[in-house]
């Protein structure tokens, strides 16, 4: 009768892979499924989850072992009273996982977090109960001071710290103790893939699996539903969150429980890397003194407008006049000024699409899209009105600037086009036989 209970409950058996068991209260076996012969009355007394059972009268999650159903898988057992009417214990169930297998404690194993960060879950006493590497689950224990942070959470730490772990590997870890047993979950995400800036984010970080307290096997599977179902759920967004954009990275879970606090951690965590992704991208493409586009994103403006349909296509350089004596006469400062007052005209005077770039040390240079050759020209007549304008430097440098100009019809002549602007600033510079004064510096240019 007990071993029909057994088999007739297969919903169960998938969730418990490593068998389901029926004890009495003196330790022997009553019956199991699926059937093995020669081991009804086989005496389990001295496993740690049956004097846990019995000395408590409730449900245990048990320390792992090495099971003889299975003989020699590492295992994990569920365990709960049988009670008669009166209350009183007179048996005990128990459902067995096999940690080799894919069940729902193996998720954790196969969650991954980018591309090689990864979960597992580890005892007081450093014995692995799940991860990645299956040949290291229930081995030999990590070795004591092989990993510093772990060492910290055995004694009780929980959050998140770069760290080395037993392998010399650099990771962003986080521990968190699970109420319901004595195990630590940890989440491992390597420092490399985590602050590598310029590459497409992948930030695939912690999750979190909750074991809750086992009553019966069927509270046991209502609990494993509704943490499994939200770790699922976090483990499905990280997977794909380099299909993601803005706020969609981040995880939203209402609920203030261990998910909720790994899921704030996360979002903290992305909201933190893609502001340094920023910040790195407006460095690596702009001038530092003059807030300006860099040459190197000119030049990659210019080959992408180059291979591109959109006709016409202005050009505009320019070259300020002068630098050198004012450098020479009242220092960088002075000249750096000079700079930063010819960007803010060109700023000002061109559009918000346009791309306006200091690329060299005097001279900038101006992609103009759509832009016909009359609009160009009313434009470089509002910037020579603002540079007449532009009050000195230093009280005695002026600013002066020899502009150039084209406009193209084919994109493909689009850097011919920019040499022949770049030309035609240096014959308009050769032609000016006297620049503004320098009130202190009178000198021929």
């Amino acid at each position: 009768m007990a071993q029909h209970f057994l088999d007739s409950r297969p919903g169960t058996l998938a969730l418990f892979d490593n068998g389901l068991f029926l004890f009495d209260l003196k330790g022997k076996i009553v019956a199991e499924s699926p059937y093995r012969p020669n081991r009804r009355g086989r005496d389990i007394s001295f496993r740690e989850y049956f004097k846990q059972t019995v000395a408590t009268g409730k449900p245990h999650i048990s320390a792992p072992y090495i099971s003889t159903h299975t003989p020699g898988a590492p295992a994990v057992m569920f365990t709960a009273p049988v009670l008669d009417k009166q209350g009183k214990m007179i048996g005990i169930l128990g459902g067995s996982l096999n940690l080799l297998h894919d069940n729902f404690l193996g998720d954790i194993s196969r969650t991954r977090i980018a591309e090689t960060g990864y979960l597992y879950l580890i005892t007081r006493d450093r014995n692995l109960i799940m991860h990645p590497d299956k040949t290291r689950i229930l081995k030999n224990p990590t070795p004591k001071d092989s990993n510093p942070l772990l060492e910290k959470a055995i004694n009780g730490f929980e959050g998140t710290r770069e760290n080395i772990n037993s392998r010399g590997i650099r990771h962003l870890t986080t521990f968190k103790h699970l109420h319901a047993v004595d195990w630590i979950v940890g989440a491992n995400y390597p420092v490399s893939e985590a602050f590598y800036p310029l590459q497409r984010i992948q930030l695939y970080f912690l999750a979190l699996f909750l074991i809750g307290a086992t009553i019966t096997y069927f509270v046991v599977k209502l609990m494993m539903e509704r943490f499994t179902a939200a770790l699922v759920r976090f483990a499905d967004h990280v997977r794909n969150i380099s299909d993601k954009r803005g706020e969609q990275r981040l995880f939203e879970h209402g609920l203030n429980d261990e998910v909720g606090t790994l899921a704030r951690t996360f979002n903290t965590m992305v909201i933190a890397e893609e502001q340094k992704s920023e910040e790195l991208f407006y460095t690596s493409t702009h001038d530092a003194l003059t807030g300006l586009y860099n040459r190197a994103y000119f030049d990659s403006e210019l080959a992408r407008l180059s291979r591109g349909r959109q006709v016409p296509i202005s050009v505009v350089v320019g070259d300020i006049d002068g630098l050198k004596n004012c450098n020479d006469t009242w220092g960088h400062a002075a000249g750096d000024a000079l700079i930063a007052s010819a960007a803010g005209i060109l700023l000002d005077s061109f559009r918000a699409e346009d791309i306006v770039a200091r690329i060299g040390g005097d001279e900038f240079a101006v992609l103009l899209p759509g832009m016909n050759r009359e609009d160009v020209e009313m434009v470089l007549g509002r910037i020579n009105k603002s540079i007449e304008a532009a009050l000195p430097v230093h009280g005695s440098c002026r600013l002066a600037i020899s502009l150039g100009n084209t406009t193209c019809d084919n994109p493909e002549c689009l850097l011919d086009a920019f040499k022949q602007a770049d030309l035609q600033m240096y014959l308009n510079k050769a032609k000016h036989k006297e620049l503004a004064e320098i009130s202190s510096c009178n000198y021929p240019y």
